[in-house]
């Protein structure tokens, strides 16, 4: 897959570089962002690096990086411009990675969203996600694909057999979730073996961070919410994994010892493949345990954090309102005090 994915950039490149453009400024004179990380501290502002494919003089696909840091982000950007002979177009641009520190500061990411709402050149359907360390992920260089941009967006197709965990969020969703008040979920990503890997969620209100949800947290809260979801679900002990094809999350709202609760149903399907009948005779009940109780857990491990948060990010309060009106009126809109997790699981052995 990652094969077809690099020809198809090589081509889209390859095309961007040699053909021509339209626009005001000759394809020579220009350079083509595919994707820009952004982080920021108090003692330094912010922190930019962007990612820029080029051809070497073999005519071989490549990547530079340019970076600066400045007190504001326009600032930061302009240091950029002025430090390069070609000038840089945003329009190609895939991916937008924040850093942990970017995320919790509310001015710094009011600052940035306006900043790429306001850039005409920028799709606002690029993708948002953050990163605990901004250069690590735009300094990978896996084998077969050398362009960040392309690669970060790469990774939430669903024909890559490396992703696990999908919580896509795009500029677009990001602006609509901070105008309207909402929570957003941003998927954090570290560098794993050369791959960008799902190791956290940072949720968001108002464009201010609520918290992190690392791993096992943000593995639950993938099961809880109707983000997309597909991919692999792996136990250590047993050594077994099941390739997750179906999920969904159901939600009832019931009042109990004068508190209003919520029952979560997670329904899934899964694939287990390469099994005789006699394997499955004596291990199907064992691995069924396992991967239930796995779920299970990394739900309640969610549930645990998100009650520490002040935001909703599961949207419990208006699910309440749309399911039950009457307890929505009576609790004032309030979340549940409590939220019980059954799993139902289905494996085929195949």
């Amino acid at each position: 897959m990652l094969k077809k994915i690099n020809l198809i950039i090589t081509a889209f490149v390859l095309g961007l570089l040699l053909s021509g453009c339209s626009g005001s400024y000759d394809l020579e004179d220009r350079a083509f962002a595919t994707a820009i990380a952004a982080d920021w501290s108090a003692d330094e502002g912010y922190r930019i690096i962007v990612s820029l494919p080029s051809l070497d003089k073999d005519e071989a696909l490549t990547r530079t990086t340019r970076s600066s840091t400045a007190p504001t982000l326009k600032e930061a950007m302009a240091k950029i411009d002025r430090n390069m002979t070609k000038q840089i177009y945003y329009g190609h641009t895939k991916a937008v990675i924040l850093g942990a520190d970017l995320l919790r500061s509310r001015s710094a990411m009011t600052e940035l969203a306006d900043y790429l709402a306001d850039n005409v050149q920028i799709d606002k359907n690029l993708i948002i996600t953050g990163a605990y360390n901004i250069e690590e992920i735009m300094s990978l260089e896996p084998e077969e694909d050398k362009l960040t941009g392309f690669y970060i967006s790469s990774f939430y197709d669903s024909g890559n057999e490396q992703k696990t965990f999908v919580s896509k969020e795009t500029l677009l969703d990001l602006l609509k979730e901070r105008s309207e008040g909402v929570s957003a979920a941003v998927p954090l990503l570290s560098a794993v073996d050369d791959e960008p890997t799902f190791t956290g969620i940072a949720v968001l209100k108002n464009g201010s961070l609520c918290g992190i949800l690392e791993q096992d947290a943000a593995y639950g809260f993938m099961w809880l919410t109707d983000k997309s979801f597909n991919g692999t679900l792996t136990s250590q002990a047993p050594a077994v994994s099941t390739e997750i094809m179906e999920k969904e999350t159901s939600y009832a709202f019931y009042e109990e010892e004068g508190e209003l609760r919520a029952g979560a149903v997670i329904e899934v399907q899964g694939n287990m493949w390469n099994f005789t009948d006699d394997e499955i005779k004596s291990k199907a009940s064992e691995y069924l345990s396992v991967f239930k109780n796995k779920i299970a857990g990394q739900a309640q491990a969610a549930l645990e954090e998100l009650s520490k948060m002040d935001c909703d990010p599961l949207n419990l309060s208006d699910l309440l309102k749309e399911n039950n009106p009457e307890l929505y009126e009576k609790y004032k809109g309030d979340v549940p005090s409590q939220v019980n997790v059954s799993v139902n699981l289905s494996l085929n052995f195949v």
